[in-house]
């Protein structure tokens, strides 16, 4: 009986760890044969290192940007939307991280986890954008020659309309393997890519003087073209004279913002950065921005003072800032940011126990709205976006041995408009050229997107 037992012990413990054993390589199965079919080793998806099998891939407006046949995988007929669109859908060689070729790679190719078998021509593996192509192409063009990126966001359901990088290259007549990519022509600049802000970072300095100095909006700010803090100049854009908070905003003011931001201390203004959602890194539909980068560990009151009006060692990314943008014309609240349009039930499901992320006070986001509405109809001219009630900031970033980048971010504040924005033209040859490149874009939205 002895013997009888001491086995049965010895039974129970093996089944124990063969049942352990089962769980783990399921655990892994589920969670890593997604990516371990992927690998360019499978022939079954890949030929000589270039993907050939993927489902279909659509806008929103009806254009098939990608599909597969049995001689490889094509992209949209039109160059300018193959442009527009390459760093949002991904390349054959997969050199574009984050693209959804990268991300989606196992829905695209139509692999089934429970019988390991594929099915790209599955009606399940197409996959619709809320990216618009026409939108796009048009954002693309607007850039000129200049490198840049482009955004716009519906600020009320979270759908990325546009995400466009320059330079780009056509997915159909790719650049060699050994080309170089010192202009970064891989990288998608929305997501990942990261500049000096300017006066765009303005807006996030108003929000925190807005919750923490009670008399913010009685103060006044003499700028006689710059001033001393701490031991250095602080150069402003002009001479603005006596001014109201509002007007100092109005006028970009780097006098009253270096105050500004010294009123508010490195740990104030520290902390609104991170409230902004600027310093995190976001995941939208599997890709993850870049996080923005904020230091004022050691910063003297000269070096807060720039880093309040957006210069210092500051680097935001496009995305997360037009996030933050999106949330003030939403009255403080982001709706979850996606481009990709699903509409499986378990998707339906999962979106239903999303929740919303709430970055500003209702009040301070609502006081936000008016100063930049201000900013257009003084500094802007209402008469550049027809009837599309633009609040808006534009930003002069400096470069180093450059001319600077030129910023343009804001929303429409129509109803029937609900879209943010954010243009960046990279080296720009005069201040005002991300706004021209947005005029050229934002007045055609009524038109394009339905």
């Amino acid at each position: 009986m002895k013997r009888i037992s001491a086995r049965a012990k010895y039974l129970v413990i093996l089944m124990v760890a063969f049942i352990a054993c089962a769980a783990i390589f399921a655990s892994d199965y589920i969670t890593g044969a997604s990516s371990w079919v992927s690998y360019q080793t499978n022939q079954n998806i890949y030929h000589d290192g270039e993907l050939t099998v993927a489902g279909e891939i659509y806008s929103s407006d009806g254009v098939r940007l990608l599909s597969s046949s049995a001689n490889g995988m094509m992209y949209a007929d039109d160059m300018n939307v193959r442009l527009a669109t390459l760093h949002t859908i991904g390349d054959k060689n997969d050199s574009i991280s984050n693209s959804i070729l990268t991300t989606k790679r196992d829905k695209l190719i139509g692999y089934n986890v429970l019988n390991g078998l594929f099915d790209s021509k599955s009606k399940e593996h197409e996959m619709q954008l809320t990216i618009n192509a026409q939108l796009s192409s048009l954002a693309y063009q607007s850039l000129g020659a200049n490198h840049g990126a482009v955004a716009i966001m519906n600020y009320k359901t979270g759908e990325v309309l546009t995400m466009v990088s320059k330079p780009s290259f056509d997915p159909d007549n790719p650049p060699s393997d050994d080309a170089s990519d010192e202009d970064g022509i891989y990288l998608n600049r929305v997501l990942n890519g990261l500049y000096v802000p300017g006066s765009i970072m303005k807006l996030v300095t108003t929000y925190a003087a807005i919750e923490n100095i009670s008399d913010i909006e009685s103060q006044t700010f003499d700028c006689q073209g710059g001033i001393t803090i701490g031991d250095q100049w602080i150069e402003c854009n002009g001479v603005h004279g006596h001014q109201t908070f509002e007007q100092a905003l109005a006028n970009s003011c780097n006098v009253a913002f270096g105050l500004i931001a010294n009123q508010l201390g490195n740990d104030t203004l520290a902390n609104y950065v991170d409230k902004s959602g600027l310093t995190a890194s976001t995941n939208i539909d599997g890709a993850k921005t870049s996080p923005s980068r904020f230091n004022l560990e050691n910063a003297s009151s000269a070096d807060l003072a720039w880093a309040g009006i957006g210069q210092y060692t500051t680097l935001v990314n496009p995305m997360q800032f037009l996030e933050y943008v999106s949330a003030i014309a939403n009255d403080g609240t982001l709706e979850a940011t996606h481009y990709i349009k699903d509409t499986s039930f378990l998707s339906s499901i999962t979106k239903m126990t999303e929740s919303d992320t709430r970055l500003l006070d209702e009040t301070s986001a609502k006081k936000l709205q008016e100063l930049m509405r201000n900013n257009t109809m003084q500094n802007y001219g209402d008469y550049n976006f027809a009837g599309l009630n633009i609040a808006a900031k534009t930003g002069t970033a400096e470069v180093e041995n450059d001319n600077p980048h030129a910023w343009f971010v804001g929303f429409s504040a129509n109803d029937d408009t609900p879209y943010a924005f954010v243009f960046i033209v990279e080296n720009a040859s005069y201040t005002g050229a991300a706004m021209d490149a947005a005029i050229s874009v934002l007045n055609q939205i009524p038109n394009i997107v339905k």
